[in-house]
């Protein structure tokens, strides 16, 4: 393993070989200079990955020379040391650049533990690096993480399908991704440079969504005060993408129809009709042909939509990506969070892959998001995931204690406490533990604190 080098410059020989001799048994290569032109020759001849210098040094001084160290290399962190006196300086020198600065006589505790930090951060940004390059060579599609056989046939599907106009239907449960596939399959296509327009249709009203798909004329409806575009003329020249398509209504379904036939529609309550040209992808979470034979979803439209789909396995069901998924999120939100983090501790990833992850990708996100800003430490440790991570055991799951002639109204009550006590009293987790709505839990939990 190569050592790190570490260029020490100290203008008392005596204090400079004992530097020398105190970082070569910590195992540093070392070179020494005695004021700052040597030190500046020494790194016209070779990289150092820390520069260690006294803030009084003859000729050209400490403040000077960062800056012309950042000239050369601005990832280099330089450590200054000064007289207690002289704590002002260092905090000059910490604004030109420098890294940290420790007082003399020096804490040989603190010139460790400091280039220690050091050294760990930039092997974080190291490890970052190679990552992200491994990253952006195995991954075709930005923001969109997979190495798995089903992984690459998705994204061999998005690379045959982006380039034509046909449209497109996404399946998979909630949490996988359909979003980014639609924004990959827009990305790669000749409307890149167009609008990508995102329509989650299950969190609308069937009024709401016939105007946030065609827009309104003013005045065409109570509190209509002005007219408004709709979706499709937004995502003109673009890709429009409808999120969960299948909670449409029947009515809205036969609008929408004509627009995937035509390209042509009406604003609600306008008689002028409109004209786009708009790559339509929707996404779902239920089986669509299903929804067609008990009649909620219209058959000529699902055939209309489905003319090329994509089906996203859970993430269950393609463990091997969560390593790469996490080391992803982890960098992300290192970053965004200025966190000094170098990865995952193989304890706590043997539970993020162990565990079935029922909300998918973006479970996975959110709980690495969760442990990034939580984790006091270096690496995130099983302590910084969420308890319902925790492997089912009888260590560490509360017992139940149900006796024969139990009512099943208390045994309802004993299971779902032991359930909140296990996920820290989060009924979310819960739900999902016991496979029942969280608005289930909260009204049950209701009606027994009522009853208290």
């Amino acid at each position: 393993m190569t050592r790190p080098k570490i260029l020490v410059v100290e203008d008392d020989k005596n204090s400079l070989s004992g530097l020398l001799t105190l970082l070569q048994h910590e195992g540093y290569e070392t070179s020494g200079a005695i004021s700052a032109y040597e030190a500046l020759a020494l790194m016209d001849t070779r990289h150092y990955d820390i520069v260690l210098a006294d803030m009084k040094l003859p000729g050209l001084g400490a403040l000077s020379l960062i800056e012309e160290i950042r000239k050369k290399d601005s990832d280099i962190p330089v450590v200054v040391m000064t007289a207690y006196s002289s704590v002002e300086n260092a905090v000059a020198a910490i604004k030109k650049g420098a890294e940290e600065y420790l007082t003399k006589p020096l804490d040989i505790g603190a010139l460790k533990r400091t280039l220690k930090n050091l050294r760990e951060r930039q092997q974080l940004l190291k490890d970052n690096e190679a990552l992200r390059t491994r990253l952006e060579k195995k991954q075709p599609f930005p923001e969109f993480v997979g190495s798995t056989p089903e992984m690459h046939k998705i994204f061999e599907t998005i690379r045959d399908v982006a380039p034509s106009t046909a449209t497109v239907l996404i399946y998979g449960e909630t949490g996988v991704g359909k979003e980014m596939v639609a924004q990959a399959i827009h990305q790669s296509s000749k409307r890149k440079n167009g609008p990508f327009v995102v329509l989650h249709c299950a969190a609308l009203a069937e009024g709401v969504l016939e105007s946030e798909l065609f827009g309104h004329d003013k005045g065409s409806f109570t509190g209509a005060l002005y007219t408004r575009k709709g979706r499709f003329e937004l995502a003109h020249q673009g890709t429009l993408f409808l999120d969960e398509i299948s909670e449409m209504s029947l009515q809205v379904q036969v609008k929408l129809l004509r627009v995937v036939e035509t390209c042509q529609f009406e604003r609600v309550g306008g008689e002028a009709t409109k004209e786009v040209d708009v790559r339509l992808v929707a996404a779902t979470n239920k089986d669509l042909l299903k929804e067609v034979s008990e009649g909620r979803f219209r058959e000529d439209l699902y055939y209309r939509i489905n003319v090329i789909n994509i089906n996203i396995p859970p993430l269950r069901e393609r463990k091997a990506d969560i390593p790469l998924l996490v080391d992803y999120f982890v960098i992300r939100y290192v970053q965004k969070n200025n966190k000094d983090i170098k990865g995952v501790s193989p304890e706590a990833m043997k539970l993020l892959k162990d565990y079935n992850w029922p909300g998918n990708v973006r479970e996975l996100e959110n709980t690495i998001e969760r442990a990034v800003v939580l984790s006091k430490k270096d690496v995130i440790e099983p302590e910084h995931l969420p308890p319902n991570l925790a492997p089912r055991n009888d260590s560490i799951t509360p017992s139940l204690q149900v006796r024969i002639g139990t009512s099943l109204k208390d045994v309802e009550k004993e299971v779902i406490m032991k359930t909140l006590e296990l996920t820290g009293g989060n009924k979310t987790d819960a739900a999902k533990l016991l496979g029942v709505s969280t608005r289930k839990i909260e009204y049950k939990v209701k009606e027994w604190e009522g009853r208290d």
